[in-house]
């Protein structure tokens, strides 16, 4: 029996706002962990959790590994070369910024992914877009909140993970379809954990049990927020389910507030709210091109 249209959009819409959430969940525990341990350390051991959960979670559900069979070994390993540029440069930026702060620049992901998606995928980007790119831009100046001297280094580095995670997506575009889900997360993390690994031994630091199970918590936070997030765009429409990914900035917001006592400016407000109105209306663009 077929699930009606709009049961479907509002369970889409549940999954995604839990995936969203869980996200947000990941970023303050992330930020806990960089106040003892490197970032490489915990990209390692984030992704030595994430891997043997899918291992689990693959057994359970089909009780042999076969399936994780790939003949796209290749592009998981570039996409895995670009986790890592990601991850590290967002993950590092919470050692020096805001965690609002950080996540408002990192909504700029979808202004390069417009932008770069006419150079690297022929896509034909039409001015309505591209306006809506540079409004978004000036958006990201304001939220940088560049000084004499330019931007922090830590905000630099979470546009580089903006620009990164965009590239990121793009690649992941060629998979679709060809690959499951629980395979494109297994092999993203199994070689970004490899790749990882001589950097995070040669900062070791032996956890605590607290240190064990804050990193527990990531990347079992991480793994499940993945799996929403999938199932969330199974069931709807990416143009639907844009918005609910700025829901984001509530949670960190409120978490920065009361473990850190952050209070972002409202520079990085205005720039977060002028890139989520461009980022929002490039998708709907997106969807009313591909609806003809």
């Amino acid at each position: 029996m077929s699930v009606p249209a709009s049961r479907s959009s509002l369970h889409a819409m549940f999954f995604m706002a839990l995936g969203i959430f869980g996200f947000a969940v990941l970023d303050a525990l992330t930020k806990r962990l960089t106040e003892d341990y490197g970032t490489w350390q915990i990209i390692f051991l984030s992704r030595v959790v994430t891997t043997s959960l899918i291992l689990a979670f693959v057994l359970q559900s089909h009780r042999t590994i076969a399936v994780l069979r790939s003949s796209n070994i290749g592009t998981h390993i570039g996409r895995s070369l670009l986790v890592i540029a990601t991850t590290w440069s967002f993950f590092e930026c919470l050692r020096y910024i805001e965690l609002a702060y950080a996540v408002a620049v990192a909504f700029a992901a979808p202004l390069f992914m417009t932008a770069l998606s006419g150079p690297l995928l022929k896509e034909k980007v039409g001015w309505h877009r591209w306006s809506a790119v540079l409004v978004g831009f000036v958006g990201v100046i304001i939220a940088l909140q560049p000084g004499a001297d330019g931007i922090s280094y830590g905000a630099a580095l979470a546009l580089v993970a903006a620009a990164a995670y965009a590239l990121l997506q793009l690649w992941l575009r060629p998979l679709a379809g060809r690959e499951t889900s629980h395979n494109i997360i297994f092999y993203t993390t199994l070689f970004s954990g490899l790749i990882a690994m001589p950097w995070a031994l040669a900062e070791w630091r032996t956890p605590d049990t607290t240190g064990w199970l804050l990193f527990l918590a990531q990347g079992g936070t991480s793994t499940i927020a993945q799996m929403f997030i999938i199932r969330a765009f199974r069931q709807g429409e990416a143009s639907l389910l844009a918005p609910i990914e700025y829901t984001a900035l509530i949670w960190v917001g409120l978490f920065g507030y009361i473990f850190w006592d952050e209070i972002p400016t409202i520079q990085v407000f205005i720039g977060a709210a002028i890139i989520i109105a461009s980022a929002i209306y490039i998708a709907q663009r997106e969807a009313k091109r591909k609806g003809g």
